[in-house]
This record gives structure tokens, C-alpha cells and sequence, in this order.
């Protein structure tokens, strides 16, 4: 395995550790990366995965709901679709 330390980095002073409203990209850029973030935790979970546990990597201003929404309908003709196991995702 390879590891690579990184500098951290520096908003207004502080080390930001995880970034989740991505400020400094366009909007077309934020919703792709929120997207690949919902889909990681979806798509590597051996369990349901709580709106909860998905806001934590997108921000509380994100819609996880529409972000969803979004990822069913590019998985429309694949073999795999995303299921709503409880009344969790409620916005």
C-alpha cells in the first residue's frame, strides 16, 4: 500500500480537514463531487446508509434527497438500482 502525506488545507487561518460545501468550485463541479460522495458511501456500505450518515459527507446545505434523485436516474438501464429501506430520507 502507498501513502501520501498531503499539506492540509488553510482557510482563514484555520486547517479545513474535509471540505463539504466546496466553496471554490462551479456549481456543475460541486454536484458531480457531492454525487461521487453519496455514491462512495452508498456503493461501498455492507449496510443501509442513513441520511444522516450521508449529509455528514456532503453538508447540511446539500439536498441528499435530490442528490439521490439524481444517482437513480443515471443508473436507469444498469443492473443495480438504490432502494429506500426506511422513511429516512425525508428532506
Amino acid at each position: 500500500m502507498n501513502i501520501a502525506v498531503a499539506k492540509k488545507p488553510v482557510r482563514d487561518g484555520e486547517a479545513v480537514l474535509f471540505d463539504r460545501a466546496l466553496e471554490d468550485l462551479p456549481s456543475e463541479l460541486r454536484w458531480r463531487q457531492w454525487m461521487g460522495r453519496i455514491e462512495a458511501v452508498l456503493f461501498a456500505s455492507a449496510s443501509q446508509v442513513s441520511r444522516d450518515d450521508l449529509v455528514c459527507v456532503v453538508g447540511q446545505g446539500v439536498s441528499v434527497v435530490m442528490r439521490i434523485d439524481d444517482i437513480q436516474a443515471e443508473l436507469v438501464g444498469r443492473p443495480y438500482k438504490l432502494v429506500k429501506v426506511a422513511a429516512d430520507l425525508g428532506d
